[in-house]
């Protein structure tokens, strides 16, 4: 009952509720904490596989010694 006597004039005069900061601003700006992003491992290094190779040479004729002649790529 006695707060509704003291808030009336407060509230007539405009100032009811309102609460004095200092004059530097108030208080000083608490940093927010923002959560670390997840942690996700690279993609993999590409491993180099040596291509097939893509022509061969295929003889013609060889002799019983292993001596070959004429051929060609494949």
């Amino acid at each position: 009952m006695v707060k509704r006597f003291v808030w009336a004039p407060l509230v007539l005069l405009g100032l009811g509720g309102c609460v004095v900061e200092p004059v530097g601003g108030g208080v000083a700006p608490v940093p927010v904490y923002v959560a670390p992003r997840p942690y996700y491992a690279p993609p993999p290094r590409p491993l180099f596989v040596a291509p097939p190779p893509r022509r061969h040479w295929v003889p013609r004729q060889c002799d019983r010694w292993g001596r070959c002649w004429g051929g060609y790529w494949r």
